[in-house]
């Protein structure tokens, strides 16, 4: 705040210098020029009349006489400082020190209105507290308000300001940015950090965190060669393997993806309370890899000939063990649309990851219009169901039956 003031008071000097500058100096400089003027105008005409009268033999000293007038315009010097002199002493204290005051109170008057003196207040009070804010993030402990994590980003942007070189500063500030979705700023932040530091481990997770965030396919290659290297130098570092094996994940290498996560496993132990994640993670793998390998039913639904479809519905098929079991294994919601149409359900769509739709030898498929929209009302509702099928064959589903 003293380095706002201070800037503050030098403006206000520099103002207060243009403003009495035209006072010292007085406007007189116009009519001194035309004095100065008028003189050498009467000068050259001496001169010349005393050049004509003597040619005329009026007068005989023609020298003397021009000297004379010479020694008249020189005397007329000194009388022109002295006015000069006058004219800087004209100004009195009582001139000029009310004309400061009125441009001190418009001035800081005008500011303490429009100007942002609070604001500024906040800002150096905020970059004050960033070591505690920066502590908050990285314990992890509770997390962040919105308003906090406002706070840290500009603290750390005017630390940063002075302090480019700081690769732990660009690295908070990636990491805001992720936790913030912020593309821009957390690749921008993390690459300054890994400029500064790339043997850091941190900072290279930090940075496969920003370009898989990114989502090329450019920046998702580089983000695994960091991931790997990582890795490689510490292989027991899960942070890295978390990446790796989301990496694989999202590029549909559910085996890879498995066998990283069971490999995490391993190396946390049994009662690490992160197994039961670990475990969610790698069931939804496999229901993936399942899937991919042609673990689904391909379901055909027609409408029977005294249907009425409502104006506002929903198609809703579902895969159960049974007719006559209630919960379905895996179900897909859809808009109503032209009959006959054709549904694809996979693992991907089972509801729980424990309990698969290519689990049991075979199925039995149903459908219903649900009129509402609201699964849990039945009544009215056109439905559906096939004969047992298995995994990898076709069914055939006939809506024609109202409950």
């Amino acid at each position: 705040m003293m380095e706002f003031w201070s800037a503050t008071l030098v403006l206000f000097i520099l103002g207060a210098v243009m403003f009495l500058w035209p006072l010292w100096q007085k406007k007189d400089h116009d009519h001194q020029a035309s004095r100065d003027a008028l003189n050498k105008a009467f000068y050259f005409d001496r001169v010349n009349e005393i050049k004509a009268e003597s040619a005329e033999g009026l007068i005989e000293n023609e020298q003397d006489l021009t000297q004379d007038l010479q020694q008249s315009l020189l005397d007329d010097i000194p009388e022109k400082e002295k006015a000069r002199q006058a004219r800087h002493l004209r100004l009195s204290p009582m001139q000029w020190i009310p004309g400061l005051i009125v441009l001190a109170v418009v001035s800081f008057g005008l500011y303490g209105v429009k100007g942002s003196a609070n604001q500024v207040a906040d800002w150096q009070a905020t970059a004050e507290n960033l070591p505690a804010l920066s502590k908050k993030l990285l314990n992890n402990d509770q997390p962040m308000s919105q308003q906090e994590m406002q706070d840290l980003t500009l603290a750390l942007r005017t630390r940063l300001q002075y302090e480019p070189d700081d690769s732990t500063g660009w690295l908070l500030l990636g990491r805001i940015g992720l936790a913030n979705r912020d593309r821009e700023t957390a690749k921008g932040a993390m690459e300054k950090a890994y400029a500064l530091s790339p043997s850091r481990p941190e900072i290279q997770i930090g940075l496969a965190q920003a370009l898989l965030f990114a989502g090329s396919e450019v920046d998702s290659g580089r983000a695994e060669t960091l991931l790997r290297s990582v890795v490689s130098d510490d292989p027991f570092n899960l942070q890295a393997m978390s990446l790796l094996a989301y990496q694989a994940f999202e590029q549909s290498r559910f085996n890879d993806a498995i066998a990283t996560w069971k490999a995490m496993k391993t190396l946390i132990g049994p009662d690490d309370p992160r197994n039961e994640t670990l475990d969610q993670s790698i069931a939804r793998a496999q229901l993936a890899l399942n899937a991919a390998q042609g673990a689904a039913v391909e379901v055909k639904v027609s409408l029977g000939e005294d249907v009425t479809l409502p104006d506002n519905g929903v198609l809703i098929v579902s895969a159960h063990e049974s007719a006559q079991a209630a919960m379905p294994l895996a179900a897909k919601r859809l808009p109503l649309s032209k009959f006959p149409v054709t549904v694809r359900l996979s693992d991907t769509d089972s509801l729980n990851p424990n309990r698969a739709l290519s689990s049991p030898e075979t199925l039995v498929i149903k459908a219903r219009i649900d009129a509402d929209g609201n699964v849990a009302t039945k009544n009215g509702d056109w439905v559906g169901s096939s004969q047992p099928v298995k995994i990898g064959q076709a069914a055939s589903v006939t809506i024609d039956k109202q409950q």
